[in-house]
């Protein structure tokens, strides 16, 4: 396994929808890129990251909203999702709403509402069908992570104003950088 570098915006791949997986893609390979992904998003450290978020513009996504054990310790690997060309098929009216922040959009907290419940249907790395409802937390980590297969990042969440005062920050720490 391999860390896989993370794309920050305003990277051009992060607005682009991500196309869905082939079934000639499945297989070997893709199963060896969606473990890099995982063992990339937990270094981060993070609970969710979407293809896009790496440079590959497949529908793709690893997810790990962790659990909390009796002793305060978040165990990792007990929630964890590899999901390839997911989709939502249900969507609960009722929502909540959660401060988001994104590997891909470092140092960015953003409020954003979700729905409580969703469903999602993906095919595993074999491609394998599945589907399974998800709550609370688990299902805002995913619809951000979906989000990013739309080309729409936390940034698209917030005002204009809010947006352009990050990006404006981000450019002035390259150039300083870039010295």
């Amino acid at each position: 396994m391999s860390l896989l570098p993370i794309i920050e915006a305003p990277d051009p791949i992060l607005s682009a929808k991500a196309r869905p997986v082939r079934e000639d893609e499945f297989g070997p390979e893709l199963l060896k890129h969606l473990e890099d992904m995982t063992e990339t998003m937990y270094a981060a450290p993070g609970v969710g990251l979407a293809a896009p978020q790496v440079g590959d513009g497949r529908r793709i996504l690893v997810a790990d909203p962790g659990f909390e054990g009796e002793d305060g310790e978040i165990r990792r690997g007990i929630e964890l999702v590899a999901m390839v060309n997911p989709k939502v098929t249900q969507r609960s009216k009722d929502k909540i709403k959660w401060e988001e922040s994104c590997l891909s959009v470092p140092e960015f907290y953003q409020n954003v509402d979700r729905a409580r419940v969703i469903t999602v249907q993906w095919q595993d790395g074999t491609g394998a069908p599945h589907e399974k409802e998800f709550e609370e937390f688990a299902s805002v980590v995913l619809q951000h992570e979906l989000d990013h297969l739309e080309g729409v990042t936390l940034l698209e969440h917030t005002s204009r104003l809010k947006r352009s005062r990050y990006l404006g920050k981000r450019r002035k720490r390259a150039k300083k950088a870039a010295r």
